[in-house]
């Protein structure tokens, strides 16, 4: 992709072509993630069938434990391991999960759309809050409001998730009694208005958390971005020709300024399935990122490989959702 001041040739042809060459080219790099993230988890210590010994000692002979390891490949090279869990993954089957004892796909299904619901709705919730408070900052540069919010943002990106979060369930889950403390729902029983209404207040405090930590970022990112467009020529140009400073800010201004912050937005969305494990784990959110960890913690290799590649596959995409935008939003940029 390059920038071009010519028309651009092809449309939707071009676009095509170039997502399925980013598309072609994404393979080798999974292929080496997959080879590291499993290389890494294969060679961490611990037993990958302690789960199984540890459930229920007495009813698991040394036999079963045998045939087990058999089964899995447990005691071949690691290159040997890789090739039959690839093969097994290109088949469409991930294994089983070993603390579940559940097939990993299943359980994956059933997680991905509460980790979807948090994280979206707080990459969104980001967005809407930095934008306006960015823009607002800097065209009012060093004025009260902007000290203040450069303050604010400068203490936000200081502030670990893990504590917002503890505040957070303290103030409006333990002292107000506002919200629920965690969970996805209640149980609640009724019209789907009350299913929706309970679901809702399970989502707002970790929603909050996820989403405003994030936002400290953005805003110094949009008054930076935004600052850098306001000084340029056209800007004084059109401030010249006697447009009112708002004409200017919204439709001169920002849609150049969009350019690097849409590009940032999107490729920030694998940090909020990231930040979701930190979240999850903490306002009990049973999604992926609270699998993930769980996971991890209990050696369930299956799982967690299944978790890792989830999670490289959308950093990839969110790289390639970042690159057709920034042709959106800037004429210039063709395909090539």
């Amino acid at each position: 992709m390059r920038a071009d001041s010519r028309p651009r040739p092809g449309g939707a042809v071009a676009v095509g072509s170039y997502i399925l060459k980013r598309t072609l080219g994404a393979v080798p790099l999974l292929l080496l993630i997959s080879i590291i993230a499993f290389s890494l988890l294969a060679l961490a210590p611990g037993d990958p069938l302690l789960a199984i010994r540890l459930e229920n000692p007495r009813a698991v002979s040394a036999e079963s434990i045998a045939r087990l390891r058999e089964y899995y490949h447990l005691d071949d090279p690691i290159y040997v391991r890789y090739f039959h869990w690839l093969r097994s993954v290109l088949a469409g089957d991930w294994g089983y999960s070993s603390v579940y004892k559940t097939p990993v796909m299943e359980l994956v299904h059933s997680r991905v759309p509460n980790t979807l619901i948090l994280t979206m709705s707080a990459w969104l919730l980001g967005l809407l809050i930095a934008l306006p408070i960015g823009m607002v900052s800097a065209s009012r540069q060093y004025s009260a409001f902007d000290y203040i919010v450069t303050f604010l943002a400068f203490l936000g990106l200081s502030m670990p998730p893990v504590w917002f979060g503890f505040m957070a369930i303290m103030l409006f889950s333990v002292k107000l009694r506002w919200l629920p403390i965690g969970g996805v729902s209640s149980m609640v029983t009724g019209s789907s208005w009350a299913v929706f209404v309970d679901r809702l207040a399970h989502l707002i405090l970790p929603m909050i958390v996820l989403g405003l930590v994030q936002v400290a970022y953005w805003v110094r990112y949009v008054r930076t971005s935004l600052l850098e467009v306001l000084g340029m020529d056209y800007i004084r140009t059109a401030r010249a020709k006697g447009l009112d400073g708002r004409t200017v800010l919204t439709k001169h201004a920002m849609r150049n300024a969009m350019i690097p912050v849409l590009t940032i937005a999107a490729l920030d969305i694998p940090y909020f399935f990231g930040g979701a494990v930190v979240v999850e784990t903490i306002f009990a959110w049973p999604g992926m990122g609270r699998l993930m960890y769980q996971a991890v913690i209990g050696g369930d290799y299956n799982l967690a490989l299944c978790c890792l590649m989830l999670l490289a596959v959308l950093t990839v995409v969110s790289n390639l959702i970042a690159d057709v935008l920034y042709a959106v939003v800037d004429p210039r940029v063709v395909y090539s």
